[in-house]
C-alpha cells in the first residue's frame, strides 16, 4: 500500500443523487434517434505553447513537445462531455510531430451552428492532485497532468458532419517544475513524498465547470513517489496568481525523516503557463516534526 501523508485536515463531503433512469423513452427512441445525434468531427490541431507529449533536451535543460498517436483528446460542449478525438500526427512531422490531425465522433441531442466546443487533452477529468512525480510513463505528468486546452466554434453542420471555423490550438493550463532538494549545505535528499503550498492561496488541485465558465479549486499539491530513491520530482503546477509568490514544502526522504524548505517564485514565472521551471538546489532543514512507521506498508504517522 503506498504511504499516504497528511498535513492538514480535510473533510470531503459527498452529495449522492439518485439517477433517473427513463427506459420507455430509451425503448421508444430506439436506434435511429440515437444514430441522429451522433456527429463527426475533425479538424487541425497547432500547439502555440509547450504541450503534449514531453521529451528532456538540451542535457534536460528544456523540454521538447509534439504529438503522439496513443494520444486522445476530450470534446466538451458547456462543460459537458461528449466525445473523444484520436490523435494523428502530421506524417511530414518526423519523429516528433508537433502538429496533428484530431478526428473522431461527438454524440449530443442539439449541436448547432455557432456552438462553442472545449478540447482538453489527456484526459476529462481536470485535476492535478494524485501525482507521482515522474515526467513520461503510466501515471506520470505527460500522461495524465499535462493539461491542453483548445476552444473551436462550429461552422457548418452538413448531415451528420461538423466543421470548425479554425484549427484547435491548445494551451497549457500549468507549468512543469522540477525540483530538487539537499541538506546541510549539498547532501541531496532522496525523496519518498512531497507536499507543496502556496502562500498566495492559488495553487489549483482541480478545475470545474461550474456557472458557464471553469472555475478553479485550490488548494495543496501532494506528491507519493513510486520510487524514494530518487532525488528528482517532477511537479505539474497550475498556479493562478500574477504577482510573486513562495512555495512551502514538507519534504519526506527515504527514511521517513522530515524536512521544511520554501522557494520564491517570481512573478514572471506566473505570467503565463506552459514554462519549464527547475530550482535543483533548494535548501531544505528537518523539521521539530517526528515520522512514525509502525510497520513496513503502513502509513506513516506525522508528530
Amino acid at each position: 500500500m503506498k504511504a499516504r501523508f497528511y498535513f492538514l485536515s480535510l473533510v470531503l463531503l459527498a452529495a449522492c443523487q439518485p439517477m433517473d433512469m427513463d427506459f420507455d423513452d430509451q425503448h421508444t427512441r430506439g436506434d435511429k434517434a440515437a444514430a441522429d445525434s451522433v456527429f463527426t468531427l475533425t479538424l487541425r490541431a497547432t500547439k502555440t505553447a509547450d504541450t503534449k507529449a514531453l521529451d528532456l533536451v538540451n542535457n534536460g535543460a528544456r523540454l521538447n513537445v509534439y504529438w503522439k498517436d496513443t494520444e486522445k483528446v476530450k470534446v466538451f460542449r458547456a462543460g459537458t462531455y461528449i466525445g473523444t478525438l484520436a490523435v494523428i500526427p502530421d506524417p511530414n512531422g518526423g519523429a516528433k510531430p508537433t502538429n496533428a490531425t484530431l478526428s473522431g465522433s461527438v454524440e449530443i441531442q442539439d449541436l448547432a451552428v455557432n456552438d462553442v466546443l472545449t478540447l482538453l487533452i489527456p484526459r476529462k477529468e481536470f485535476d492535478y492532485t494524485g501525482q507521482n512525480g515522474t515526467l513520461t510513463g503510466t501515471g506520470s505528468i505527460e500522461d495524465t497532468y499535462d493539461y491542453g486546452m483548445a476552444t473551436v466554434t462550429v461552422s457548418s453542420i452538413s448531415g451528420h458532419t461538423v466543421t470548425t471555423a479554425t484549427d484547435a490550438r491548445f494551451q497549457n493550463q500549468q507549468s512543469i517544475y522540477r525540483f530538487e532538494f539537499k541538506r546541510d549545505g549539498s547532501t541531496q535528499i532522496k525523496t519518498r513524498a512531497l507536499t507543496i503550498m502556496s502562500v498566495n492561496g492559488k495553487l489549483v488541485q482541480s478545475v470545474r465547470y461550474e456557472g458557464g465558465a471553469w472555475t478553479p479549486v485550490y488548494g495543496i499539491i501532494q506528491i507519493e513517489k513510486e520510487d524514494p530513491s530518487t532525488i528528482t520530482n517532477y511537479v505539474s503546477l497550475r498556479n493562478d496568481g500574477t504577482t510573486e509568490d513562495r512555495y512551502s514544502f514538507f519534504v519526506i526522504d527515504d527514511m521517513y525523516k522530515l524536512y521544511m524548505a520554501v522557494k520564491q517564485i517570481p512573478a514572471n514565472v506566473l505570467d503565463a503557463p506552459g514554462k519549464f521551471i527547475s530550482p535543483k538546489t533548494i535548501d531544505a532543514v528537518p523539521t521539530c516534526f517526528q515520522t512514525i512507521t509502525e510497520s513496513p506498508g503502513e502509513s506513516p504517522v506525522i508528530y
